[in-house]
């Protein structure tokens, strides 16, 4: 089975925890396709010699491939040029750079096509810089409204996944002064039905325990502090645990203080927790696995994860990027795909 990799922006961390994470050889059976440039995994794989203590260079694993359906040598990392006339090698790292937008947005659309097409059986997503865009002219975009687009797939939620604790949020990158208006009942149900089928596809979790939070403190105190808790999402949560009920164990809202406060001393007292907006559910999850969890878009046929941070500008080129997200990702992603494939 084929993973694509996106390279994400070259002149961030993306290239670099790719090559980190890919220091250990997969799975048997599992083949990794970087989609992006040769160019840049060269450089940044020479950067990282001389940078870290004890990394063993990749650039003889590289393999040129064609296209995604080429065969990749046991052992080695399948690389596709996907702008093979683009001069990348001298990309600065931490700067805004036309190049960098053209080439992030080529190889994500390129591994989608891959995965339309039934070549690759997961994509992996290094981060990218959406602001990128403006330097050719789109308006800034994100990896899952593209993925939503190309899959047919509204009802598509952002998941951020660790070895104890899943969040799946209701509203995304909104302002918080937004997220009230943007709280709708058809959308609040949508979120649930769909983590609780993907907790079981792609999870493998049999009738999942899932938590609502609130979006007000205390959720709302019983409409002291906010009525979207009795307007809203109470009568939602209500409605799907009765309909339900005999595949799914809901419940909610609760405060959100003293919910992931349930997690301490190592338990797991939920499958997922859905989560209002983006910080809610974001905070605990980065406290508890920095690191160590994965971005998965949900509601997708494909199987879809990325890193759980950013392009860091402020460290690319360093070689002192920690690629734990990235492997974390990967592995993950295999173990969906694995799943779905069954």
């Amino acid at each position: 089975m084929k993973i694509g990799i996106t390279i994400g922006d070259p002149a961030g961390i993306g290239p670099e925890v790719i090559l980190k994470a890919l220091q250990e050889p997969l799975a048997d059976g599992i083949e990794p396709v970087v989609f992006g440039s040769r160019q840049v995994l060269e450089r940044t794989d020479r950067l990282l010699v001389k940078a870290v203590t004890g990394y063993t260079p990749l650039i003889s694993k590289f393999d040129t491939l064609h296209g995604p359906d080429d065969t990749v040598e046991p052992g080695a990392i399948g690389v596709i040029d996907v702008l093979p006339n683009l001069d990348a090698a001298h990309i600065p790292f931490g700067e805004r750079d036309a190049r960098s937008a053209q080439l992030q947005l080529a190889a994500f659309h390129s591994v989608v096509t891959a995965a339309q097409e039934g070549e690759i059986g997961a994509i992996v997503t290094a981060p990218w810089t959406k602001e990128l865009f403006r330097t050719i002219d789109m308006p800034p975009v994100g990896h899952t409204e593209i993925l939503a687009e190309a899959f047919d797939a509204p009802e598509h939620v952002m998941m951020l996944a660790g070895p104890r604790l899943r969040v799946a949020l209701v509203t995304t990158h909104v302002p918080i002064s937004r997220v009230s208006e943007q709280l709708r009942p058809p959308r609040l149900e949508a979120v649930i039905r769909t983590t609780a089928a993907d907790l079981e596809r792609l999870f493998g979790v049999k009738q999942p325990n899932i938590a609502v939070c609130g979006l007000n403190p205390h959720a709302g105190e019983m409409g002291v502090m906010g009525v979207e808790e009795g307007e809203i999402i109470r009568p939602v949560v209500n409605k799907l645990a009765d309909e339900l009920s005999d595949s799914v164990e809901l419940s909610g809202p609760y405060s959100a203080d003293t919910l992931f406060a349930r997690y301490r001393g190592g338990r797991q007292p939920f499958d997922a927790v859905v989560c209002i907006y983006h910080d809610q559910g974001l905070i605990p999850l980065k406290l508890m696995h920095f690191g160590e969890s994965a971005n998965i878009t949900l509601g997708l046929p494909v199987v879809r994860t990325s890193v759980d941070h950013g392009t860091a500008y402020d460290i690319a080129g360093w070689g002192v990027a920690d690629a734990g997200s990235m492997r974390y990702a990967i592995e993950l992603a295999v173990d969906m795909a694995k799943r779905v494939e069954k």
